[in-house]
């Protein structure tokens, strides 16, 4: 495949996330909705006020990586409140707490839920924010270093949402020129709102994987998720420009960064906590891991197959990424933008699709054909 197909299938591609992505407006709104959250935990009368409640986002709102669930149109916010806590209340009585406060206010109490390990506010046909309870990991492997109540497990859970948000920011910022992630330690501003255009290709590749598992595994007990995922894409990214290139590279070597212990056992380690293992569900289910192997192996096939195919049929190879509806989304937006090109003069480089400078070596832009071109891709 030469640079110009490249090129034409991540358009597409993009074209295609950008219909899962938050818009700005919906990140702003995001935003204004959880730093209320946080007003409220740590008003003058809250209960929480004395323990110091910090709330921030973490996993794809904060790594840029959020989409559409399928056949939905809220999205998840995870976020995380951190709070100082005394050494003798337990995980059981944290969650409680955080849920109580909650339910103080009228408006959440109305659409507050309970989960394994945080409290769900859900915001009909927006999203759903997930708040997690944290404090401080007393072991201190990191500053950053938290742990969460389970409520299965009935023990705190390792984790560092802040640090790792940080490490994936740096691995993604390998295909720029410079390594500016905009990271500063013990600063905790709002992610800033970042176009699909604007996204590095691990960022995009990210998504684009997480939609694949969604669509095709369709919500299965036994799906990959997405932290995993995000991990080994992270580690297994090599700086490519191209988002083709990218996700083909990420599922070739994703494999590889998966350990194993003496016994067999897999582990998926937080980077930047080794003592948070995110595959550890795989030990007591071993049907996960085979999962996301077969996964693995599916997705790597329907992107070459997206690869080979002619721009008329790649709504069948594109749809097994984005949706059938979304696909056909990145199509349409993609003839709309052709069209655009061509009403400005560009036009069409032969025999591979792709846009050139209008005087050279193209052909005109045939008008209304391009459901019908059999360029290949």
């Amino acid at each position: 495949m030469n640079i110009e197909q490249q090129q034409l299938i991540d358009e597409l591609l993009r074209f295609g996330v950008e219909s899962l992505d938050l818009t700005e407006a919906q990140h702003t709104d995001a935003i204004r909705k959880y730093q209320a959250v946080g007003r409220w935990l740590d008003a003058p009368n809250s209960t929480l006020r004395q323990y110091s409640p910090d709330i921030f986002p973490q996993g794809s709102m904060a790594i840029g990586t959020t989409n559409k669930p399928v056949g939905q149109d809220e999205r998840d916010i995870d976020l995380v409140c951190e709070m100082a806590l005394p050494a003798h209340i337990n995980q059981s009585q944290v969650k409680k707490m955080l849920g109580d406060r909650l339910r103080e206010n009228e408006t959440y109490a109305a659409i507050l839920k309970e989960k394994n390990r945080c409290w769900r506010l859900s915001y009909s046909g927006q999203f759903h924010m997930d708040i997690l309870p944290a404090k401080p990991d007393p072991r201190t492997p990191s500053e950053s270093a938290l742990v969460i109540p389970d409520k299965e497990l009935r023990c705190w859970k390792e984790t560092d949402p802040k640090s790792y948000t940080n490490w994936f920011k740096v691995q993604a910022a390998r295909s720029l020129r410079r390594n500016e992630t905009g990271i500063q330690a013990g600063i905790e501003p709002p992610p800033a709102y970042t176009s699909v255009w604007d996204k590095t290709p691990l960022q995009v590749a990210v998504q684009l994987l997480k939609r694949h598992r969604d669509v095709t595994l369709n919500g299965q007990e036994h799906s990959p998720i997405s932290i995993i995922i995000t991990t080994l894409a992270g580690r297994a990214y090599q700086g490519q420009a191209s988002i083709y290139a990218t996700t083909m590279n990420l599922l070739q070597k994703m494999p590889k960064f998966i350990e194993y212990d003496a016994d067999g056992l897999p582990y998926v380690r937080n980077p930047t906590n080794e003592l948070e293992n995110f595959a550890d569900k795989w030990h007591q289910n071993p049907i996960k891991k085979l999962v996301f192997d077969r996964w693995i192996i599916s997705a790597q096939n329907d992107l070459i197959s997206l690869g080979s195919t002619t721009l008329s049929e790649s709504d069948v190879p594109l749809g097994k990424f984005l949706g059938v509806r979304h696909a056909s989304h990145a199509l349409k937006a993609y003839g709309e933008h052709m069209h655009r090109q061509r009403r400005t003069g560009l036009r069409i480089a032969t025999g591979t699709g792709l846009l050139g400078v209008s005087g050279a070596q193209t052909s005109a832009v045939p008008k209304n054909t391009f459901y019908g071109d059999d360029t290949t891709l």
